[in-house]
């Protein structure tokens, strides 16, 4: 069916704003630096990466050894010598009244006071793992189109001078394999394949940079007109309420014909260990911590909304070159298993809608049926 993109814009915003994929949104880079089982923290600031050994039980550990409702009565047992009250600011002042507590009560007990294992997030040296990830989305091929997905990726961390300034690349390559009624006119194949450069530069103790470049070749390899892409994305975080709260803006630069420049905007928020909002446009996740085997593993369940689609270069039955663009919007829910140095699986099942394809030579576009999805893959 051949129609305008009546409520598009409008349904990208309202539906994608307030909802949150493993690898499939072009936030991930950004997400798997500050996601569960991927500490930003260390990743910024270079440790453990070629260290002899992992030394930052600080980052890990959120000092609640204590809920607040516990920790009221603890307070009032505790002698004048024991709890000194201490001036703290108000944003820091219940994590570090906790911490007090907990520091105290060990010490009139005489027992060691350690923090619950974590997990090794990074490895030894500069490969950091392989990923690879599967995915389907289903229709009737002989009216319209399903859609066989293949992501494969490998992660490295480059020192630039030093541990401080650490350069994250992530070679990859991407196939679509399109099983679609010939009267539509599609490619049976697209391809993605670059190299995503990230790097996150601190500002001061509360603000840093973040920004994120892919140069990458977008095509069914029977075209290369117009096959070179550009994906950017810079965006400033600042840390509103440490280890807490923190907010984000910026832009996105996609490289795609439909929406080529988009803001990113939103905030992640941590109100405890076991939840996560991650509440960024246009790619919203929220994650809340199922299991946690300490210094083992963790199985984390999410909810996500994904602006998916790209744009490619292709080559029409009749020869000429053309560019065809994919767009569609999802609301997905996940679960995922973490091991130690960023090891571990996930699978997700979605709704997909919103869903159309268009050539750059064509006045219209070509709607397709909302439908449903499956993705799956492993980190090694």
């Amino acid at each position: 069916m051949i129609t305008g993109g009546t409520m598009r814009s409008f349904l990208l915003t309202v539906l994608l704003s307030p909802c949150a994929m493993a690898q499939e949104s072009f936030l991930d880079e950004f997400r798997h630096r500050n996601s569960p089982g991927r500490d930003a923290a260390a990743l910024s600031e270079g440790r453990s990466y070629f260290a002899e050994e992992d030394n930052a039980p600080s980052d890990a550990y959120s000092g609640h050894e204590f809920g607040e409702e516990e920790s009221l009565p603890l307070e009032r047992q505790l002698t004048p010598a024991a709890y000194e009250p201490v001036d703290i600011p108000d944003s820091e002042s219940s994590d570090r009244e906790s911490r007090i507590i907990t520091d105290a009560i060990c010490a009139e007990q005489q027992t060691a006071c350690e923090p619950t294992p974590q997990l090794v997030r990074f490895r030894k040296g500069a490969y950091q793992g392989s990923n690879v990830a599967a995915g389907y989305i289903h229709d009737d091929s002989a009216t319209n189109v399903a859609v066989s997905t293949l992501d494969v990726n490998t992660v490295f961390a480059v020192p630039l001078g030093s541990m401080d300034n650490l350069l994250i690349l992530t070679p990859y390559v991407r196939a679509d394999y399109l099983n679609s009624a010939p009267a539509l006119d599609l490619p049976d194949a697209v391809y993605d394949t670059g190299v995503k450069a990230f790097w996150k530069k601190p500002i001061n103790d509360r603000l840093s940079a973040m920004f994120l470049l892919t140069p990458s070749m977008r095509t069914d390899f029977d075209s290369t007109s117009g096959a070179f892409r550009l994906f950017g994305m810079g965006l400033l975080v600042w840390q509103a309420v440490p280890e807490k709260l923190s907010l984000s803006g910026g832009v996105v630069y996609t490289g795609r014909d439909d929406f080529p420049v988009l803001p990113g905007i939103g905030l992640l928020w941590t109100p405890a260990p076991d939840w996560r909002y991650d509440i960024q446009f246009p790619s919203p996740r929220i994650s809340h911590r199922l299991q946690q085997d300490p210094g083992q593993s963790e199985t984390w369940a999410y909810v996500s909304g994904v602006f998916g689609g790209n744009t490619w270069s292709v080559q029409r039955p009749s020869g000429a070159s053309d560019e065809l663009t994919m767009s569609d919007l999802r609301v997905v829910l996940g679960i995922e298993k973490i091991f130690n140095e960023n090891r571990g699986y996930f699978g997700e099942v979605g709704y997909v809608f919103n869903r159309y394809f268009e050539y750059a030579s064509l006045p219209a576009q070509t709607d397709l049926d909302a439908t449903w999805m499956l993705r799956a893959g492993i980190s090694f």
